[in-house]
């Protein structure tokens, strides 16, 4: 299954990732389809372009007359218009509200009063919805980056002049591995910093399996080097191995209650998953040991996060490895409609599991259990 590896050493812009997605053989005229349909007038064009003489491909995204400011409501209305599949809708959606999470955090308002003046025209909109449809065109499962270049200068906005990073972005950007650079221009926008929030995998030093294909998508600022943002397609080799940490303490002084709390918290949070063995702890005491696995990236918070949810005393982490095969969104049609499910591939076989909190819900509408369902459906 096809995995995407991004090398941005003059950073990333939305267009940027779909002029790659371009050069990478993504026809984008049934997106203009698509939008037309929600009612949303745009025009995507991919056109041939040279920087440094260097080919590669280039957007242009236009839309008739003034565009509105938005909220977060008004990009959701659109984005449940279009007719995409559930995963790429979904995806959108989320990338939108996390971008509003992190205005609304800037400015210090409301989810429901942000004004998406940066990124509420209709640019935006088709890069953000444009970068999960051309993702999910091309079968990737899996996204990984390279390490990201960091810059400064300023930039003038609404709000006036801001340092770069903006506010934005650079909240965008916590977490990320970056290096010095020389660069005083805004080399990474805030809906470049979405996509690397929202699609990326994980941060690697450079690809791994057999490369399938290449494509430059270059801005349109003139700089030293080329401006432009290779994406590599990938034949993976299986499962993929990734660096993880485990943190582990026993615990003898929470309720069952209050154990099932930490796992939503943990869970929300970003804990890849948490799991309580029970078992018998000194002065012979009922309790048991929990274990989180987390990123290296997110140990500090979700280390923090463990104290104070559980208030133990002392935690165990160990760094070590584990091996994931690769997986990708997708729907499975049953005969109530097309479910949201995950699909891999083991020894050549494609799986596809429809997601249990689809199947919850499928059960709700049809006074069926899940397992009634599963059976129904013909899963294992």
């Amino acid at each position: 299954m096809p995995e995407l590896h991004l090398d941005c050493p003059a950073g990333i812009a939305g267009d940027m990732f779909l002029a790659a997605m371009a050069g990478l053989g993504v026809d984008f005229s049934p997106l203009e389809d698509a939008f037309a349909h929600a009612g949303v007038e745009v025009g995507i064009a991919v056109v041939d372009a040279r920087d440094k003489g260097i080919a590669g491909k280039r957007m242009e995204i236009g839309a008739p007359g003034a565009q509105p400011l938005r909220h977060l409501g008004d990009l959701v209305a659109i984005v449940h218009r279009l007719p995409l599949s559930a995963p790429v809708r979904a995806r959108a959606e989320e990338a939108f509200g996390r971008l509003a999470e992190v205005e609304a955090a800037v400015h210090g308002c409301g989810l429901d009063t942000v004004h998406f003046h940066e990124v509420g025209a209709v640019d935006t909109l088709v890069d953000v919805v444009g970068a999960f449809w051309a993702m999910e065109a091309l079968g990737v499962t899996r996204v990984t980056c390279s390490r990201l270049p960091w810059f400064t200068g300023t930039v003038r906005c609404d709000h006036g002049l801001v340092p770069l990073p903006a506010p934005a972005t650079a909240a965008l950007l916590q977490g990320k591995p970056v290096y010095p650079t020389q660069f005083e221009r805004e080399i990474i926008t805030p809906t470049g910093a979405l996509l690397l929030d929202r699609a990326v995998d994980e941060f690697v030093p450079g690809p791994s399996g057999r490369v399938l294909g290449c494509g430059l998508g270059l801005g349109n600022m003139e700089l030293d080097v080329v401006n432009g943002l290779r994406a590599f397609l990938l034949e993976g080799g299986g499962a993929v191995m990734e660096r993880i940490v485990v943190l582990e303490t026993n615990v003898d002084h929470l309720t069952g209650e209050e154990i099932g709390g930490v796992f939503a918290v943990l869970l929300d949070a970003g804990a890849l998953d948490v799991l309580f063995l029970p078992g018998v702890m000194k002065k012979n005491r009922p309790g048991g040991l929990l274990q989180i696995l987390c990123r290296p990236d997110d140990l500090p918070r979700i280390r923090d996060l463990v104290f104070a949810q559980t208030m133990t005393l002392g935690l165990r982490i160990t760094e070590t490895s584990r091996a994931v095969l690769p997986r990708a969104a997708t729907t499975r049609p049953s005969p109530w409609g097309d479910l949201p499910a995950k699909e891999t591939t083991v020894d050549g076989q494609r799986y596809t599991r429809p997601e249990f909190e689809a199947l919850q819900a499928l059960a709700r509408r049809t006074g069926r259990s899940v397992a009634q369902l599963r059976y129904l459906m013909g899963e294992d």
